[in-house]
């Protein structure tokens, strides 16, 4: 630990807050949006979505200016596992309402499989992720890199 890091709270709450919001606002408006206009399987692509975690632990490094807290990869993998859960959550219920399994019991026991599978492998996935990615832009800002901000254009 740096000498810099030993005076720095447990966790940037204003980094952490605003890297969170910004990649769950971006795939949380597609999916409702495109759900809404009649395409419930754009809840699918989840999967694809939990990449969005590498930009949000970049981003909470970026966003902390110099100040991502003592431990920037147990932040960034905090960051990571509440943005998959969050993801993961919304596939469940775009996908119950969306697109209903049913009334066969059998059905709806896979549909519910399903659905625990997505928010459990969303929340490991995107925690490693965004833990691997907010400790390598800690490590290059210790180094002193510039660690730019990521952004959707």
């Amino acid at each position: 630990m740096t000498m810099k890091q030993t005076h720095q709270p447990f966790l940037n709450i204003s980094a952490f807050l605003g890297s969170l919001g910004m990649w769950l606002a971006i795939w949380g408006i597609i999916v409702l949006v495109v759900a809404y206009s009649g395409q419930p399987g754009v809840a699918c692509l989840t999967p694809m979505a939990w990449l969005l975690a590498l930009p949000a632990g970049w981003n909470y490094v970026a966003f902390a200016k110099g100040m991502p807290g003592r431990q920037p990869l147990i932040a960034g993998l905090l960051l990571g596992a509440i943005l998959g859960l969050l993801y993961g959550l919304l596939f469940w219920a775009v996908s119950t309402y969306g697109m209903p399994a049913g009334s066969d019991p059998a059905e709806l026991a896979k549909a519910r499989t399903m659905n625990l599978v997505m928010v459990a492998v969303g929340t490991v996935i995107g925690a490693l992720l965004s833990g691997i990615m907010a400790r390598r832009a800690a490590r290059l800002q210790e180094r002193g890199q510039a660690v730019p901000v990521l952004k959707v254009s």
